[in-house]
């Protein structure tokens, strides 16, 4: 199965935070959160997901999660539905999660930038492993938001909310190695 290349030229929704700007905030606490929408490409235009099957998805998405970023993540909600315009066959699952805070926000920053298509593949990976007979493919994007706190995030020129958005999301490039960003406010 092909995926997408990586690339460095997705265009953030915020201020790209990179080099110098981004080693400030190494070593300062964060709390980390974020929500994910995975695309499912279902095996017949008949299928429909049981409320179980999507709790499901949100509970795989979590351990994968929880793995690749030695964080305890927990999925605080998961919903489901068919996007507008898409194919038939795919349906959508967003999952909204936590997963408490971090001593050093900026070194988990700098991972998720450097290892964005690992995390990815490892989400996909798993689903894959279950042997659903309802799926066929799926693709994982994840927005990360890091919100720094403590006496070292005052200084934070950039802000105190960091966001980094990993994987791509149906008929979208890949993010993978896109910097992290500060939000537009």
């Amino acid at each position: 199965e092909k995926r997408p290349k990586e690339t460095k030229h997705f265009k953030v929704p915020g201020t790209p935070v990179e080099g110098a700007d981004l080693k400030k905030y190494k070593g300062v606490p964060a709390i980390v959160n974020g929500q994910a929408e995975i695309t499912l490409h279902l095996s017949s235009s008949e299928t429909t997901l049981s409320t179980d099957q999507i709790n499901e998805i949100g509970k795989l998405f979590g351990q994968a999660m929880t793995r690749k970023l030695k964080l305890d993540v927990s999925v605080a909600g998961v919903e489901s539905f068919h996007a507008d315009g898409s194919d038939a066959l795919d349906k959508s699952v967003i999952v909204l999660w936590t997963a408490g805070s971090v001593d050093d926000g900026g070194a988990l920053q700098a991972m998720l930038q450097r290892k964005a298509g690992e995390i990815e593949r490892s989400i996909e990976d798993l689903l894959a492993e279950q042997g659903f007979d309802w799926l066929t493919r799926s693709a994982a994007w994840s927005k990360i938001s890091l919100s720094y706190y403590g006496p070292q995030a005052s200084s934070l020129s950039k802000g105190h909310k960091l966001v980094q958005e990993i994987g791509h999301k149906q008929g979208a490039e890949s993010e993978n190695g896109s910097p992290p960003y500060a939000p537009l406010k």
